[in-house]
């Protein structure tokens, strides 16, 4: 059902756009815009659509955390599941406290403009703002319910690419927890220029930092696992560098905005967009690019092409960081966001730009066009090795979780062929035994973040 709600609502938001009348709200819909009178239907039938999405995403949810807890192989504990399986786990419980707050901002939204209520309208006792904060508890907890998987994705791909199981299991897990709990309450950074208390400011300031602590050793892990690992170098383990170093660029910009002084400053301008989108793109997207490469073989029994996978990615990563890295200078120049034209000038006139940054636009433009075209090599590379590609083993990567143990592409009722040539279910293995078992501050350090304590492995196959 939830699948099916989708194109539904898809039809539903974009109806406005086929009859001429597309929703003008911008991707916010702050209010009042998207309630004043002079909107028409194409943003009624913007909100209806938006409304199916939220039950589509709550149905999917269900799905996953059911599965997750009722449905593992028999002896795999919480702490035995793969850090991707977590990182849908705790983007999907992070989905569910965010998004009601969106729905019930899009149902009194579409209220106002249908039956005529007021929940936003100044003069009948409204509030405006009330849009923002629905919009934003469920907006910036959103950032990371896209980006956790893309964590679990490169917790996969760096482990089996180091040819060791990921540095610190336990840590990376309430790293996943401390983000998903710390996300909820730094949403007001979106609202420090909307007249936000000062006390509020203060705290939403403190605690948007507290981000990077568990972000951070996460990063830390990553690392720790290629340095005690034999890092072996696949197209998917490229992506997973580029998004180490992307996605810790976007982090480190994004630590200006927690600062009052600094975020009304940069607010609205392209420092947000290039960091935003050095988060979301250098991170989740290229994080899913790692993902596909890596399971690719998995899913279709044809081994990708490693020389177009190499220049898909050379292409990708040399474009994306030419487009968005020379938006922080534009950003620090005073350079805002959705405007389609700009006043350049040499002299100091209120409200222009020096004359470089006609140059760097073109830059940012052209790089733009060679980004988007870039990923039609993966296309390409998808069409010729379905047709007369290299047959995929069942583990062509030497992985560490269950899927590597079936076929490849695995059957419609997935079997897994065990080591004495029988079918069943596989049985869980402690495979750092070696670690676990020396002596010394390892070996204690490794007890107390990797083994649980009824001494169950965490990392089988």
């Amino acid at each position: 059902m939830s699948f099916w709600l989708q194109p539904f609502a898809a039809l539903l938001i974009f109806t406005g756009v086929f009859s001429g009348h597309g929703a003008d709200t911008g991707w916010t819909g702050y209010a009042p815009y998207s309630v004043s009178e002079g909107t028409h239907a194409g943003t009624t039938m913007w909100a209806a659509g938006q409304i199916l999405l939220v039950a589509s995403s709550t149905l999917t949810g269900i799905n996953f955390l059911t599965t997750m807890a009722v449905m593992r192989a028999p002896g795999m504990g919480w702490m035995q599941m793969p850090l991707f399986s977590w990182s849908i786990l705790v983007a999907n419980v992070m989905l569910f406290l965010s998004i009601p707050a969106f729905g019930v901002g899009l149902i009194q939204v579409y209220l106002d403009r249908v039956i005529g209520t007021a929940f936003y309208d100044i003069q009948a006792g409204g509030d405006p703002l009330l849009w923002s904060h629905l919009f934003w508890y469920f907006g910036h907890p959103e950032v990371y319910v896209v980006i956790l998987p893309s964590f679990g994705i490169i917790s996969e791909v760096l482990a089996t690419s180091s040819r060791r199981s990921v540095f610190g299991y336990r840590s990376m897990v309430y790293a996943l927890a401390g983000i998903g709990v710390v996300a909820f309450i730094v949403y007001g950074h979106h609202m420090f220029t909307s007249g936000m208390s000062p006390t509020l400011r203060f705290v939403t300031m403190l605690t948007t930092m507290l981000v990077a602590v568990p972000t951070g050793i996460k990063i830390f892990n990553w690392l720790m696992t290629m340095h005690g690992g034999s890092l072996v170098y696949r197209t998917h383990t490229l992506w997973a560098l580029g998004f180490l170093v992307t996605f810790t660029l976007g982090g480190i910009s994004g630590m200006f905005f927690p600062s009052i002084a600094m975020d009304t400053h940069l607010h609205e301008s392209y420092f947000v967009v290039a960091h935003f989108h050095y988060v979301l793109v250098g991170g989740t997207v290229f994080g899913f690019f790692a993902g596909i490469y890596y399971w690719w073989p998995k899913a279709t029994g044809k081994m990708l092409s490693e020389r177009l996978g190499v220049l898909h990615f050379l292409t990708a990563f040399v474009s994306y960081n030419a487009l968005f890295w020379p938006m922080h200078r534009l950003g620090v120049w005073g350079m805002t966001r959705r405007h389609h034209t700009y006043f350049v000038t040499t002299e100091e006139a209120l409200g222009s730009l020096p004359m470089e940054a006609a140059g760097w636009n073109m830059f940012i433009t052209v790089s733009g066009f060679i980004f988007f075209f870039s990923n039609f090599i993966l296309v390409f590379n998808m069409i010729v090795t379905s047709v007369r590609g290299e047959k995929a083993p069942d583990d062509p990567w030497g992985g560490w979780s269950f899927e590597w143990m079936t076929s490849s592409p695995p059957p419609a009722h997935t079997l897994y062929k065990l080591s004495d040539g029988t079918w069943g279910l596989p049985t869980l293995e402690d495979a750092n035994e070696h670690i676990a078992n020396e002596p010394g501050v390892m070996g204690r350090w490794f007890q107390r973040l990797m083994v649980s304590d009824d001494d169950s492995s965490e990392v089988s196959n």
